[in-house]
């Protein structure tokens, strides 16, 4: 089994009992699209230099999702931060996220029955999506035990997942503000994560904020 990008492992831990999603749509989508970068950025495929994202190998990964991506930042001729490239990356991205997760049989779509008083699409973990759901599961529990012996793709998982604030939620046994505190501490570690940090912070202190009303208005031009 190819084993998953941290934009793959982000959308399964995201999905709920009820077959949906967890939290507002647009923080997932800013969440995939830092997963991308966190995952260019582990195999040394983009640095993060003086604020800005840059290429440092455009050698194509072994998942089409961080090619299309690093495709499009490598074809960019100017320089540009990670809050930019965090709002560029969410076009599509649950829909393509979904459809490379329903096609390597990592989910499936439920049925309508099951779910027929929910007008939004719902998803089933399958049998292999369970398994890659508990390793990164396990690899989160491990990350909150001992925070200082971890690998740079698992302390990016972590910073993701405490920037969209769902760390206690999928350590739950453990103390929460424990965990809360090892995962924030990975921030630093994780350039994309701070960007996802940050987008999602102006997010909540009004409609897209200034950062990510500037982004979206010069994509738009």
């Amino acid at each position: 089994m190819t084993a998953l990008s941290l934009t793959e492992e982000l959308a399964l831990l995201a999905l709920c009992e009820d077959g949906a999603f967890r939290g507002p749509p647009e923080y997932l989508d800013l969440g995939l699209a830092a997963g991308l970068l966190a995952d260019l950025s582990v195999a040394e495929k983009l640095d993060h230099v003086q604020g800005n994202v840059m290429v440092r190998s455009a050698e194509p990964t072994s998942n089409p999702l961080n090619n299309a991506a690093l495709r499009e930042v490598e074809q960019d001729r100017k320089l540009r931060a990670p809050q930019h490239w965090v709002v560029r990356l969410t076009k599509d991205i649950q829909t393509r996220v979904v459809t490379k997760l329903t096609r390597d049989e990592q989910l499936t779509r439920a049925s309508r029955k099951r779910f027929s008083l929910l007008p939004a699409e719902r998803y089933q973990v399958t049998t292999l999506g369970e398994s890659s759901l508990a390793e990164a599961r396990q690899s989160l529990r491990l990350a909150a035990l001992d925070a200082g012996n971890i690998d740079q793709r698992t302390a990016s998982l972590c910073a993701l997942v405490s920037a969209l604030g769902w760390s206690s939620g999928l350590v739950p046994d453990l103390p929460a503000q424990d965990v809360d505190r090892q995962f924030t501490a990975m921030h630093r570690s994780c350039w994309s994560a701070s960007a996802l940090s940050e987008l999602i912070s102006e997010k909540r202190a009004g409609p897209w904020g200034p950062t990510v009303a500037k982004i979206v208005t010069n994509l738009n031009d």
